[in-house]
């Protein structure tokens, strides 16, 4: 694992697989770390460069002043990416990581190759920016503690709090390593990120996932978003909630591998 200073942050990230394949940057979702994506990596790493990182306020890296903003968190992730010396590219992000990988679309840089939106609302309905603050008010008040829970049990599915995983404690302590400052930040990039006018300008390949008991998330919800992005593909994960990749790895690799195949 190493760390660089890019936009005037220090951010902490790793690098695996070999050396000058495409990369393909996997970008975490709010309140968690660069080892959530750790059921990807062998798979990915077979013929790519896989760079992780952990956002801005988030794990290692350093905690900036917010509020931040989803095009600052994307221009972390195209100078890791520069950083890198990645030539040819991929972006793959979940919840708030799928926001950035849009974000990161919308540029049209001519060495980005595809971009994946996993289990990631663009738009932000009122009663949601309600939800939001409310969580950021009680992340001030006492920490992170009660914002693990509220969180781990909107994320999984039934089946998965019942059978009490280990990955669910690993995701119960990257929330609570989460900083509150971190956490604020990011949850105004995602109230103000604007994405929802965006989304029909994309002109890259694109895949749209979903779990399809992602309470955040409707299938039916990302299917009308898929709708206005030409040529966009959409896989749905059974027995899956917010965090996919965690809960059922084996299908989201598939679908993921199968995405990058065919668009590389």
């Amino acid at each position: 694992m190493s760390e660089v200073v890019v936009n005037g942050v220090r951010l902490h990230y790793q690098l695996d697989g070999p050396e000058g394949a495409p990369v393909v940057a996997l970008v975490n979702s709010l309140g968690t770390d660069l080892t959530m994506w750790e059921p990807q990596v062998a798979a990915l790493a077979q013929r790519h460069r896989v760079l992780r990182h952990d956002t801005r306020g988030h794990g290692k890296s350093a905690t900036p002043p917010g509020p931040y903003t989803i095009d600052m968190l994307a221009d972390d992730v195209l100078s890791l990416i520069s950083h890198a010396g990645a030539r040819r590219f991929y972006v793959v992000g979940i919840s708030l990581g799928g926001l950035e990988a849009l974000a990161v679309g919308l540029r049209r840089s001519p060495d980005l190759a595809g971009i994946a939106i996993c289990d990631s609302r663009i738009d932000v309905p009122a009663e949601g920016a309600k939800a939001m603050d409310d969580r950021v008010a009680l992340a001030r008040q006492r920490g992170m503690a009660p914002i693990a829970e509220v969180m781990i049990d909107r994320w999984f599915t039934a089946a998965t709090l019942a059978a009490k995983p280990p990955y669910l404690d690993s995701v119960r302590q990257m929330l609570l390593a989460t900083s509150v400052e971190g956490f604020a930040g990011c949850i105004d990039a995602i109230k103000h990120s604007g994405l929802s006018h965006r989304v029909a300008a994309l002109r890259v390949p694109t895949l749209f996932l979903a779990g399809d008991h992602d309470a955040a998330l409707p299938v039916e919800l990302m299917r009308q978003v898929q709708s206005q992005v030409p040529g966009a593909r959409a896989a749905v994960i059974p027995d899956a909630g917010h965090l996919s990749n965690l809960e059922q790895p084996a299908a989201f690799n598939e679908a993921l591998l199968d995405f990058v195949g065919q668009v590389g």
